[in-house]
This record gives structure tokens, sequence and C-alpha cells, in this order.
């Protein structure tokens, strides 16, 4: 009993001095103490490690037992505090030194003084509990390693189940290459924004030639966002003279030639490998958002102008640009076009009429379809690419390992790295059986709930990474439902102009919702109210606070006026 509180007294100062390396930031109120405490508690650990070998029991077990707690609690700190020492600034590393350095030197004072120095006997019985620590460690790496593919075995089990097996989906796994539209693309985004095709620092991008930004396209950018953003008058009529239209008139030759180069190519398609995992070359996002922002902000002058058909010109040239995004393997290609689909919605309401429902109610299937895919491939990214992930170094910041250096890292990386991967790949397999099945949709959080309760089950949250595709999700319908709503705007233009009666349907979107049209004839308005909207579309996390998402706002308080007389339901031109 003696010798256990003799040994545990020294791991109790070991403890405190992990703790303060780990639990102790640089702006803690606490952070002065640490560094007396990381002088104090090493000498004091040193003192009581010294005491304890003093008085070793003569059993060479019991020996052993103790130099290989000790050696443990030592390393532990020693990793510890190097980890801290490579993430630090300057000033802390200072500190870090002078503590550690301090609490050196009055161990050395303490063995002096306690007249304890290495023997050969000593050296053998240390040598001896490394050695049990290393057999140990062994032991656990090799267990670690089998659950690891247990889990693997579990995820492939698991997507098998739902019916979306991996060997299967492999085989669907075909290079996608550019076509005569891409070309088009490549040039319009190079002359009107100056940006690449590409995203910067993908393997595609560098192949690119390289593209220089001017000061004036910055801020034609800039004056696009600003018109686009502007909170305008629900209405056909458009009064733009507070905002910087000017900024856009030089270049409206240009922009239209664009958009008939556009709308005579076909839709553009980036070339990638899915087989080529994380690593796949990407659609440049910011410099096709920019042009969104820039066809969508011409789209609002030229209606404003009159021009109609100039404003379904841009619209009909920027839509066309991100009409094969969802068929992209990644994610973020996915959700761009959302973004671009977003832009000109609200451009299209001031549209003549045209047969909008069935294109958004096509578009909604392809969307959930993509979607569904995308979270497939993700989970083959895991399940497949584990090794190539963990041996890049770029994937996976030394720091999400904590508490090791990087030296120790090299060992631990691999085993770490698939571990999460296997995890994760459960995880979408859980994730995407939730979406599977329409009655997600139709819950009031839209299963978040159920992805929440799918990332709490065994073996747990990944410590990585987990994408939010519920809200993903939830915005890929947000915005079908504004595509919708603009429509709804659109058909009741056309209906009050004929003459003809204005009802309330049933959303093509989300069939258990309902579209409440108030419509009054004498005065050209209609509003629109989505009845029993559910919890996630009114709480504004997805579509953000206020009613600044939505054409008009979801309780109906608010209507559209149409022009006076309202304009007819003739045809928008065909591109």
């Amino acid at each position: 009993m003696k010798m256990a509180l003799r040994t545990l007294a020294p791991l109790s100062a070991l403890a405190a001095t992990a703790w303060l390396l780990v639990g102790v930031s640089t702006d803690s109120a606490l952070y002065p103490f640490a560094c007396t405490g990381l002088f104090v508690l090493p000498t004091l650990a040193a003192w009581l490690t010294l005491r304890a070998v003093a008085g070793l029991p003569a059993s060479w077990l019991g020996r052993v037992a103790f130099w290989t707690a000790a050696l443990a609690g030592w390393m532990s700190v020693l990793l510890l505090a190097q980890a801290r020492h490579e993430a630090a600034d300057l000033d802390e590393r200072h500190g870090l030194m002078l503590a550690l350095s301090g609490a050196l030197l009055g161990a050395g004072w303490v063995a002096r003084k306690a007249r304890v120095f290495p023997t050969w006997r000593m050296l053998g019985e240390a040598a001896a509990g490394g050695a049990v620590l290393a057999l140990a460690g062994g032991v656990f790496a090799r267990i670690y390693d089998a659950r690891t593919h247990a889990f693997f075995a579990q995820a492939e089990a698991r997507w098998a189940e739902i019916g979306l097996p991996m060997a299967e989906f492999e085989k669907s796994l075909a290079p996608a290459q550019e076509n005569a539209g891409s070309d088009v693309i490549r040039a319009v985004l190079r002359e009107q924004i100056g940006s690449r095709f590409y995203k910067e620092g993908t393997a595609a991008a560098d192949r690119e030639p390289a593209v220089v930004r001017a000061p004036p396209t910055d801020e034609l950018i800039t004056r696009a966002a600003e018109i686009t953003s502007a909170k305008l008058p629900p209405g056909d009529d458009l009064d733009l003279s507070r905002l910087p239209i000017a900024a856009l008139e030089p270049h409206a030759a240009a922009l239209d030639d664009a958009y008939r180069r556009i709308l005579a190519a076909e839709p553009p398609v980036w070339a990638c490998d899915p087989a080529d995992g994380y690593g796949i070359s990407v659609p440049n996002f910011l410099g096709l958002r920019k042009f969104a922002q820039l066809a969508s902000a011409d789209a609002m002058r030229r209606g404003a102008a009159g021009d109609d058909e100039g404003a379904a010109r841009a619209i009909a040239a920027g839509l066309r640009v991100g009409e094969r995004l969802r068929q992209h393997p990644a994610l973020v290609s996915l959700m761009i076009g959302v973004t671009v689909d977003a832009f000109f919605a609200p451009k299209q309401a001031r549209l003549p009429a045209a047969d909008g429902f069935a294109s958004i109610a096509r578009d909604a299937a392809e969307q959930r379809a993509a979607f569904l895919r995308v979270m497939r491939w993700e989970g083959w990214i895991y399940l497949r690419c584990a090794d190539r992930i963990a041996a890049d170094r770029d994937w996976l910041m030394p720091s999400a390992i904590p508490g090791l250096p990087r030296w120790a890292q090299q060992f631990t990386r691999r085993p770490y790295v698939a571990r999460q991967c296997a995890i994760l790949a459960l995880h979408y397999a859980e994730h995407t059986a939730i979406w599977q099945s329409p009655a997600a949709a139709a819950l009031p959080d839209f299963g978040a709930a159920l992805c929440e309760v799918a990332s709490a089950k065994p073996p747990g949250s990944p410590i990585i990474t987990n994408g939010n595709f519920t809200r993903c999700v939830m915005r890929i319908n947000a915005t079908l439902l504004l595509r919708e709503q603009a429509a709804l705007i659109r058909d009741t233009r056309a209906r009050l102009a004929a003459g003809q009666p204005v009802e309330s349907r049933p959303s093509v979107v989300l069939p258990h919702l309902r579209w409440a049209l108030i419509a009054d004839p004498v005065k050209n308005t209609v509003a629109t109210r989505l009845v029993d909207a559910p919890k996630w579309i009114v709480d504004g996390d997805i579509t953000g606070r206020g009613d600044d998402f939505w054409l008009l706002p979801l309780d109906g308080h608010l209507a559209w006026q149409f022009h006076a007389p309202a304009h007819t339901a003739a045809a928008p031109p065909a591109f």
C-alpha cells in the first residue's frame, strides 16, 4: 500500500502538469499561475519520483511495475509539452522553455540532494518498464486496428442494407469530359470577371493560363452585389434610381454578347474523375457566384428599363451556366448550383408566365437524387480512400490529433485517420437512409433530430469532420420553394390578366405543404401563404432572419403589386 501511494504521488503531480499544458490557454486568467506551475509541478514530480525510487520494494516485479507507471507519466508530459511548444507563438515558447528549464534544474538539484543516481540495476528495471509499455502499446494498436476494420465492414454492410451497395456504385464512377459549352464559359469568366474555370489550387486550375483580376473588375462585382442585395418593394415595377446601375451600363453590350454565346452553346461540363476522391477537380465556385451576381444585377437593370427580353436573356444565360453542376459528384458543386438558382429566382418573378411548375418538380426530383448521390460518393471516398487521405498531410492538420508532437503523429496518423474515415462512412450511410425516405421531408425539422440521433450512435461522432448535410438539404428545398413562389407570382399575373380565377394549390416541391393564394383582381395584387410552414423554414436558421430570402412573407401579410393592367400571359422569349 505504501509503495502504491508513493507511485500515485508523482503521477498526480504529472497529471496536474498535463492539465496545465492542455487545459490552460494564453488568454486564460490562470495562465500566469500555469507558468509557475510548469516549474513547480515537474520539480515536485521529480522529487516524489526519486523518493519512490529510494524506497522501491525488493520484488523485481514490483520495481518494474513502478518504472512502467513512472515512464508512462513522464513520457505523456514530455509529449504534451513538445506539442504545446510546436503550437505556441514565440512569446509562449520562451515562457515554456524557461519554465521547463527551471524544472529540469530543480530536478537535478533534487537528485543531487537525495543522492539518487542511475545504477545498472535501475537502468535495467527502467528498460524492462519501457518494454512493458511498448508491448502494451503494440497490443492496443492491434486491437485499435481490428476495431477500425470492423467499423469499415459495418459501414459497407449498412450501405448495402439501405439498397446502395458501394461495389455497385464504384462501377458507375465514370470520368466526365469538358464540352463545347465549357470553352464558352471559360472565355466568358476570363473576359467578364477575370476568373478561372476551375477552383484555384486544383490540378485542373493549375493547367489553365494565369488570370490577373483588375481592380475595376472587382469594383464592378461589388456594385452588382449592392444591386442584387438591395431590399426592394415586392412588385413588378423596379425603382433602381438609388442603386449604382450606372456602373453596369458601359458593360451592357459585352454582357449581352456573352449571354448570346452562352445560350447558343450547350450547358458547360467541368472535367472530373470521381475516382480521384477528395482530390477531385471542382468548378471555380467564387467565379460562378460572381458571374451570377453580375448577370442578375444586369437582369434587374434591363427589367427596370423595360427591356424584358434582355432581362430574360440574362437570367436564362445565368441559369444555363449552372445547369449541369448537379451532375458533378462534389457537394459544393451541387450547392453552388442551388446558390445560382437563388440569385435568379426573384428576377424570374417579373417575367411572363411559363411552365415553371413542371420544371421545378423535375428539378426537385433531380436535386434530391443528386444530393443522395453526393452522400454516396462522400461515403465511398472514406471507405476506399482512407490510406490516401492519411498520406495527405494537407487534409488533416497536426492539431487534429490533440497532444501529440509532429514526430509522434507519423506513427499515429494512419490508424487515427482510418478510424475517422470508417466512422464518417457509417454516418453518411445512416443519414442517407433518413433522407431516402419521403417521411423525413414531412417532419417539422426535416429529419434533423433523426440525424442527431444517428450521429450519437456507436461508434459516436467523428472528431475530424462531419459535413453539415442537414443544412444543405434544407437549403436545397428552401431554394426550390423560393423558385415555386416566383412561379406562383408569374402564373397569378397571367391569370388576372386573362380574367381567370386564382386558386390555392399544393406545393410541387413538398406535396404535404400547400400554398394559399390571396389575389385581388381590382388592386392587381397577390399574397402567398405557405400553410402550416414547418419550423425549419420559419425559424430563419436556413434562410436568414426576416423575409429577405423570400419574394413575399410566407405568412401572407404582404402582397405583390402587378402592373396595372397586369401583363398578358405571353410566353417568354425562347433561348
